[in-house]
């Protein structure tokens, strides 16, 4: 119910419906509940006001009256989608953008065949959203360029980051870029290189502070300026030259060798902020 307060305390009017009875209701005192978090936190001002804004629905009818966009956030079954976006495609306004928050299952497994495919997309959200603004969108089998641009402006316009993923892949990006490091880290306490402790250290104190403001293409390309570190990338991926080249490309696009000094000189500041904000905690504080 996240999405709720998202959208709300950007200004929007919001429609909440679950078939489930009693949900809604439920969920009510618990939007309430973060949003007096975020406020303790200056994150958002006037609860009430945006409370206001979310509006409890008894009827699927009367939550799709006159909407212009649908998060869809139901359990993460095929069969269970599929009967939900053809509901939403039959009963929602010919206009509106329909999303799906699905987090793994490829959108051409419930998406196909649609009547109002074009406006039907993947925008997956990453919990708890409300903080963690990045969302995965994803075209579904017929989406139309028009529907991924205005669904983008939409989240940017209420503070998320919609990425764009270029096709389907089970698990989508987060998911296996969270997994990749899992399993490696699963191999090495398996074979006795390092303890489960001191993995969640290393992630942590050391790639956890980076990564909190530079992915890992630009962490590279700041520590290695004279190209990527090719020995580190073992299998199973192997680097081809097309690869490497496409990716200089992109960074030197993005951080122009002759500019990395002064990113260099940012990305410490960054570091230097994150130290202030966690002061002296120590692993045993935690």
């Amino acid at each position: 119910m996240s999405a709720s307060a998202i959208f709300a305390r950007a200004g929007h009017d919001v429609a909440l419906y679950d078939s489930a009875p009693g949900a809604v209701t439920a969920a009510l005192p618990a939007i309430e509940s973060t949003l007096a978090s975020m406020a303790a936190a200056d994150l958002v001002d006037y609860i009430k006001v945006v409370m206001a804004r979310i509006r409890p629905c008894e009827t699927l009818e009367d939550a799709l009256d006159r909407v212009d966009y649908i998060q869809e956030s139901v359990i993460e079954e095929v069969e269970v989608k599929r009967t939900v976006f053809r509901m939403l495609d039959d009963t929602a306004p010919p206009d509106a953008v329909i999303a799906s928050s699905v987090s793994s299952i490829p959108s051409s497994e419930f998406m196909a065949n649609l009547k109002g495919g074009t406006r039907c997309i993947v925008a997956h959200p990453v919990n708890p959203p409300h903080l963690i603004p990045v969302v995965e969108v994803m075209l579904g089998p017929s989406t139309s360029e028009e529907t991924f641009d205005s669904c983008c402006a939409l989240l940017s316009g209420v503070g998320q980051v919609p990425v764009r993923l270029n096709k389907e892949i089970f698990g989508y990006v987060l998911n296996r870029l969270q997994f990749a490091l899992i399993n490696e880290a699963l191999h090495l306490v398996d074979g006795g290189y390092v303890s489960a402790e001191d993995v969640d250290k290393i992630v942590k104190y050391g790639l956890g502070r980076r990564w909190a403001f530079m992915g890992p293409f630009e962490t590279n390309h700041l520590n290695a300026t004279g190209g990527i570190m090719k020995e580190l990338f073992l299998e199973p991926h192997s680097l081809s030259p097309e690869l490497i080249s496409r990716l200089a490309e992109e960074m030197e696009r993005n951080a122009p060798v002759e500019d990395v000094p002064a990113r260099q000189e940012w990305r410490d500041r960054q570091l230097m902020a994150l130290t202030g904000h966690f002061g002296d905690m120590r692993p045993e504080k935690d």
